[in-house]
């Protein structure tokens, strides 16, 4: 006699096959066009994909994974409007299925990798599917702020073979925020990314940004680019390690003062003095600075309005 094991599996197999004969109907009753298919070992949900998805799906050449529940979903919401040839789906079907679908109606998902973190491929893919055209696009580990990145970016910023740092988050708002004026192209950022992406945002509309090397102490010179953006051209300037008073040195005298093969000394206060107080007024060639600079700014800035300074040295007399 078989055992009670055998006679289960027996009386299983037995309904799983009525079921499928009965739901799937006779082929002349139906329009199953069944090429090259794989059934998975669950038969019901076989059953399920093969009828809900005679009417209008040609099932050629797929193969179903294990989830067959998630494949069913899958095979039958696409069918009306998308036409799936060569995906491969990986491991986590269910996020897969919901980029399939929800992407079938606009987006062509031709030859798409997606990676290990599915759920925020699928976001980027499903809300980039209208706009964007996602082509040699390398997302960083950070997969968030890239989603983030290419969502905003898509009306207007065109992508094309930009790096992001590896601080995605600041890269990310420079790149949106500059997205509508600024043409950012050969940009190398510097380690401190908080502060070029103030300078590129704020310049960015008025400020062309040629050739210019930025020294260690980013802050300051973000206030001198910024500042000195719409009145100041700022070519072949070298600025000092003590870049406050040259910060104040550029900008106070942007207007009126052109700041040419000027040669600045240690004792910059005073020379911040000397440069805006006469930059009005008063034509400097040649001028060298003796040592005690506080009479020379006095001596400048009172002769300023009626004496021209041309190749003249002054020295403190010793008492």
């Amino acid at each position: 006699m078989p055992s009670q094991l055998v006679i289960q599996k027996l009386l299983y197999n037995f309904k799983s096959e009525c079921r499928a004969e009965c739901r799937a109907g006779m082929p002349s009753q139906l329009v199953i066009k069944n090429y090259c298919t794989t059934l998975s070992p669950n038969v019901e949900l076989n059953v399920e994909l093969e009828c809900r998805a005679s009417s209008s799906f040609k099932n050629k050449h797929t193969t179903l994974f294990a989830n067959a529940e998630m494949n069913v979903e899958l095979e039958c919401r696409a069918s009306s409007t998308f036409k799936k040839h060569c995906t491969t789906l990986s491991s986590n079907v269910v996020l897969n299925v919901e980029l399939e679908c929800r992407a079938s109606s606009t987006f062509k998902n031709y030859s798409t990798t997606l990676y290990p973190n599915v759920e925020l491929n699928v976001e980027l893919e499903c809300r980039a599917s209208s706009s964007l055209k996602n082509y040699c696009t390398t997302l960083s580990p950070n997969v968030e702020l890239n989603v983030e990145l290419e969502c905003r970016a898509s009306s207007s910023l065109k992508n094309y073979c930009t790096t992001l740092s590896p601080n995605v988050e600041l890269n990310v708002e420079l790149e949106c925020r500059a997205s509508s004026s600024f043409k950012n192209k050969h940009t190398t950022l510097f380690a401190n990314a908080e502060l070029n992406v103030e300078l590129e945002c704020r310049a960015s509309s008025t400020f062309k940004k040629h050739c210019t090397t930025l020294s260690s102490n980013v802050v300051l010179n973000v206030e001198l680019e910024c500042r000195a953006s719409s009145t100041f051209e700022n070519k072949h300037t070298t600025l000092y390690a003590n870049a406050e008073l040259n910060v104040e040195l550029e900008c106070r005298a942007s207007s009126t003062f052109e700041n040419k093969h000027t040669t600045l000394y240690a004792n910059a206060e005073l020379n911040v003095e000397l440069e805006c107080r006469a930059s009005s007024t008063f034509k400097k060639y040649c001028s060298t600075l003796s040592p005690n600079v506080e009479l020379n700014v006095e001596l400048e800035c009172r002769a300023s309005s009626t004496f021209e300074n041309s190749i003249q040295y002054y020295m403190r007399m010793p008492n």
